[in-house]
């Protein structure tokens, strides 16, 4: 909000302009200036036909230098609001990937009253909707609840937000710790996490991923969302069984000298190792 101090013998030719400003709040101020002063933080003070510079301060002596003041202090709250959306877009791991945003742009398209509620699960993290949305709508009350308002989707219902939610916890992981190996899901363990119900949304990926961060194993929980509907088990014991095979090549190149001795760590003849590495695109030891 921009806060502006005028006299309060000039209300009158000041009302209507300051009524059609929705971001503008302003007191009045006769012979108590300085208590005015000192009560707020004011960003513009009218001081008619007077010169005066208060530090940190727009002072304006017309209404000419008012309206300018105004507009420029209300582009730069847009540019605040825009630049504070953007970076939250981009860093918040709840907001990332193409169906949330769309779920979000879908919000932005609504109009409210006096509040809006959003209905929520367990492990979707509602500070990030909730400070998005405070920004978007600033004069409007966010609330959540379990039972009624607009769905916010679960991440069950939006997996190809996955990879983009990886990737954003990721790099906030690795910016934060200098010291870890860096490591990037590849395509086998992508649709790992895919083919998980995530009952514990955001959360729980989040879990998986700082493991994953640390360790280079991806552990998917064994515990099932309890509204089963059916899944392509021999789909993820294939995928399973790859994730878990790359990581073992991959450890056994890495202890071993060369490639004869991996198939010995590994208990395979060599062309089946040669097959293994071309497949999973490791590098040649």
């Amino acid at each position: 909000m921009i806060k502006i101090l005028i006299p309060q013998a000039l209300l009158e030719n000041l009302r209507e302009f300051l009524y059609n400003h929705q971001n503008v709040i302003f007191e009045m101020y006769n012979s108590n200036l300085f208590e005015k002063l000192k009560e707020e933080t004011w960003d513009i003070i009218f001081f008619e036909n007077e010169e005066i510079s208060i530090p940190g301060k727009i002072v304006v002596n017309t209404v000419r230098e008012l309206e300018l003041a105004v507009k420029m202090l209300e582009e730069k709250l847009k540019y605040e609001i825009l630049k504070s959306k953007f970076d939250m877009l981009f860093s918040y791991p709840e907001l990332q990937g193409p169906k949330i945003r769309k779920f979000l742009e879908s919000l932005e398209k609504k109009t409210f009253s006096n509040e809006i509620i959003l209905q929520y699960e367990d492990g979707i993290i509602l500070s990030e909707y909730e400070q998005f949305l405070t920004n978007i709508f600033p004069n409007i009350k966010i609330k959540f609840s379990k039972k009624k308002g607009i769905k916010i989707p679960p991440l069950r219902n939006r997996k190809e937000d996955i990879p983009y939610i990886v990737d954003r916890i990721l790099s906030s992981i690795f910016s934060r710790h200098k010291n870890l190996i860096k490591r990037i899901p590849d395509e086998h363990e992508i649709k790992l996490l895919k083919e998980y119900n995530w009952p514990g949304n955001t959360r729980e990926l989040i879990k998986v991923i700082y493991n994953y961060a640390s360790t280079g194993i991806l552990e998917i929980p064994s515990k099932r969302s309890t509204n089963f509907e059916g899944i392509d088990l021999p789909k993820i014991t294939s995928n399973i069984v790859k994730h878990i095979e790359k990581h073992y090549i991959k450890l056994a190149l890495s202890k071993a000298k060369s490639r004869k001795e991996a198939c010995k760590l590994l208990n395979l003849n060599y062309k089946t190792l040669s097959y293994k590495i071309k497949t999973y695109r490791l590098d040649d030891k």
